[in-house]
């Protein structure tokens, strides 16, 4: 039987965690396809290797470099097939620049298009667009295809779920999945049981992992028997409730990161995002009482924000525990409700991909300030929140909580913690500051060639063992589907959950955040 070469090429816009999107087609593809995935900010691409099918898989800032991509190989008489957020939303546009384009979650389709080109690869054209996975019948991602020693010891990728049972309006996760839905406990065990040696933490790329409570209780209990440290995101109802806390840092969580948004509770009304920005500071004190790192997603530019909302937004992170905050403006990618309410209205600044990156760079003509403030406030937040001084602060409060994770000696707890403020304090720097950010590009572009070894031998495609089979324990099987987000207690939430009481400790310092 003739074996033909598969390249799966992912090209990210800044050296993010992994995702599993092509390693999960790459664990459906058909035995005839030698398989490479290839991160292009981690390794070289040679090009003139011979390739018969190619896969690419891009976010919006960068697509437009995959759509050239995909152009050179088609030149080649290369079949080109892309996916992701974006071609989802726009696969006609991508149509122009590749054979054939699968929309959404990807294994059937995928399956599907790998069939026809074993046929006939002429069939292989169009949109594939098929219903999604049962998530129990997956086999695991290919992680080993993927060069995961270059993304670090703590950031190993690991899938439980998919989708999001949320609707707000800036988000494309419902475009792309179809509901909340969990795999078997026994597939992500597999996952994580599968992991090299080397790996010092689990990270889970989920949305939401723990929107389904009584599942999340039965994977809580089951990763505590593995011993091993993972950092997740969650809504913030999962934090209001101090037992499933204490489940999640007994199963090793370290880290839980949160879309907040906005400390403007008409802003989260507004964007369909079923929250309570006054609960805000007593759920991330709970957080880390309980023991675990809380890491905030701020978003800036919707209709009700102001001037004052970033000095606010900054009142409001000093008197918190968050160690880690990240701040961008609003992206409203194509395909999401946000974009076409803004194209709409005249208020798209440019509909250049590559501008859509978040952070500082404004898309949308605010309603109450100008693109110029909206710019300069989060930039201005960025700089004071990750000044020196509140990076040594936090780090301090941090080295206090006797029940932090420690990734090593109990002596180099405190360097650690500087360390990584001191990082953040760089990161966010080269993020906002215009002088550092051309810097940080000009990094960016020539990262890969870190990798001066590879080289030594020019191909993507690797001599591998064959991954071990895999089969689903008796009774592992059960599928699980969940279409909204159940709160522990088991009672259906509301629209707006009730107010939480702040813990007693931190009663002398709360600020009440005023919604505007």
């Amino acid at each position: 039987m003739r074996r033909y070469r598969l390249k799966l090429i992912t090209v990210p816009w800044e050296l993010e965690v992994p995702t599993l999107a092509l390693a999960s087609l790459a664990a459906v593809t058909p035995a005839p396809f030698d398989i490479a995935i290839v991160d292009l900010l981690r390794e070289q691409l040679f090009f003139d290797e011979p390739t018969d099918l190619v896969g690419i898989s891009a976010s919006t800032p960068t697509i437009s470099a995959a759509y050239a991509l995909a152009d050179l190989y088609r030149a080649r008489g290369v079949k080109v097939v892309m996916g992701g957020h974006h071609v989802t939303a726009m696969p006609e546009e991508a149509l122009q620049h590749a054979d054939a384009v699968v929309c959404g979650e990807g294994e059937v389709s995928w399956m599907r298009l790998c069939e026809d080109f074993l046929v006939e690869p002429s069939r292989v054209q169009g949109i594939y667009r098929d219903d999604a996975p049962d998530l129990s019948t997956l086999p695991p991602p290919r992680t080993d295809l993927m060069r995961m020693e270059r993304y670090g010891a703590f950031y190993f990728p690991i899938i439980a779920s998919r989708g999001c049972p949320e609707r707000c309006g800036f988000c494309f996760a419902k475009r792309m999945t179809r509901g909340y839905r969990t795999y078997p406990i026994a597939h992500v065990l597999e996952q994580i049981r599968r992991r090299p040696k080397w790996v010092r933490a689990l990270y889970f790329v989920d949305d939401n992992l723990p929107a389904d409570p009584d599942w999340s209780r039965e994977l809580f209990t089951a990763l505590a028997r593995e011993g091993v440290p993972f950092g997740m995101q969650a809504r913030y109802e999962f934090s209001r409730d101090p037992d499933a806390l204490q489940l999640a840092r007994k199963a090793g969580c370290a880290l839980i990161s949160s879309g907040y948004e906005s400390v403007n509770q008409s802003s989260l009304d507004r964007q369909g995002k079923s929250a309570l920005a006054s609960d805000y500071r007593a759920v991330i004190a709970q957080i880390f009482q309980a023991g675990i790192m809380p890491s905030g997603n701020w978003m800036f530019g919707f209709d009700q924000d102001t001037p004052d909302t970033f000095a606010r937004t900054l009142e409001f992170l000093d008197s918190t525990d968050l160690l880690h905050n990240s701040f961008t403006t609003e992206i409203p990618f194509p395909g999401t409700a946000a974009f076409q309410k803004y194209r709409a209205e005249g208020r798209l600044l440019t509909e250049r991909y590559e501008e859509y990156v978040g952070k500082d760079h404004v898309v949308v003509r605010p309603r109450q300030m100008t693109p110029e403030q909206l710019r300069d406030g989060v930039r201005w937040l960025a700089r004071e929140y990750y000044s020196p001084r509140r990076a040594a602060k936090r780090a301090v409060k941090a080295f206090h909580n006797p029940k932090l994770h420690s990734f090593g000696p109990a002596l180099l707890k405190a360097p650690a913690l500087f360390g990584l403020g001191a990082f953040q304090v760089w990161q966010w720097h080269y993020r906002m500051v215009p002088g550092l950010q051309r810097v940080y590009q000009q990094l960016l572009q020539v990262h890969r060639h870190r990798y001066v070894f590879d080289r030594l031998r020019p191909t993507n495609f690797r001599a591998l063992p064959s991954p071990a089979p895999w089969s689903l324990p008796s009774g592992g099987g059960t599928f699980h589907g969940v279409q909204g987000f159940k709160p522990s207690r088991g009672k259906p939430l509301s629209p707006r959950p009730g107010p939480m009481q702040a813990p007693a400790s931190l009663a002398a310092k709360a600020r009440t955040v005023t919604a505007h």
